[in-house]
């Protein structure tokens, strides 16, 4: 599977994430640690974890969290 490319305005911390998209940065770790709701995009390559920080770009973002 080829891996997807992005610009850096794309791409987030769990933190920046969460302030860009205005979820309360609890919510958005559950969602990732506990509720598996981006297994997904972690298998697409749109999330992943480096060490302690969790990476996520804007298209996962999008995905899980449709208006």
């Amino acid at each position: 599977m080829e891996k997807p490319c992005f610009v850096l305005d794309e791409i987030f911390t769990a933190s920046t994430a969460a302030k860009h998209f205005q979820i309360p940065y609890s919510t958005l770790k559950d969602d990732l640690t506990r509720r598996n709701k981006f297994e997904e995009q972690i298998k697409k390559n749109l999330v992943k974890k480096e060490g302690r920080v969790w990476i996520l770009t804007k298209q996962a973002m999008n995905e899980v969290y449709k208006d």
